[in-house]
């Protein structure tokens, strides 16, 4: 889900590059970590911050954020009007998990399921964290959005791992995540791969033996 930069500076679409400067300075000023020490989300807040003025005043950023903005506002998708922070993206994931569990594998949309989790990365990937305070929000996000892939292709979970390794590595907790996984689902597909062909080798064997059978000579009991 794409943030409303506009929103979370407290402006209109139709805000001036002032209007946006002055915005940020406030709100950079009242939500820093550092004038915010008892609170755990004051530096997400500020992340945020920092991201839409970024984004609203750089302007190739500011273009590709328009018509994503365009584009989501098109297909009647809400837009975020708080700071995104880990809190809410673990609730994304546990919302995505159920949601993914509960599709039937057979006939799931095996095209756009990753099409959307990327997109829910690239969404994400915005957001920093302490890899020592937050390990534990971070951990359950990365269970559960490898849960999530689990359904797809080896191919696909390999993409979508190799984005997620970047947003965590870019926040020093790379060591976090999971790579078990990956390989256990290549060995999976691998004997799926060669299960029909093992089935074909075993009736084929049998009936030889069974023709091996019918042709050996009996033997008369006396």
């Amino acid at each position: 889900m794409l943030a409303d930069h506009f929103a979370i500076l407290g402006l209109s679409p139709s805000a001036t590059a002032e209007e946006i400067k002055s915005a940020y300075r406030k709100l950079a000023h009242s939500h820093h970590p550092d004038l915010n020490p008892t609170d755990p989300s004051a530096a997400d807040r500020f992340r945020a911050i920092q991201l839409a003025y970024e984004t609203l005043t750089h302007p190739p950023l500011r273009q590709a954020y328009l018509e994503k903005r365009w584009y989501a506002q098109y297909r009647n998708e809400p837009l975020y009007r708080q700071p995104l922070t880990l809190e809410r993206i673990l609730k994304q994931c546990i919302d995505l998990e159920r949601f993914v569990s509960s599709l039937d594998p057979h006939r799931m949309d095996r095209k756009g399921l990753p099409h959307h989790l990327q997109q829910q990365l690239n969404d994400w990937s915005s957001i920093g964290w302490d890899a020592e305070k937050e390990h534990t929000f971070v951990e359950s996000i990365a269970a559960l959005f490898i849960r999530c892939c689990r359904p797809l292709s080896f191919t696909d979970c390999t993409s979508l791992h190799g984005q997620l390794h970047q947003w965590f590595n870019q926040n020093q907790s790379a060591h976090l995540l999971d790579t078990n996984w990956l390989e256990k689902k290549k060995n999976a597909e691998k004997w799926q791969r060669l299960w029909p062909v093992a089935m074909i080798l075993l009736t084929l064997v049998l009936v030889g033996l069974i023709w091996f059978a019918s042709r050996s000579p009996m033997t008369n009991v006396q």
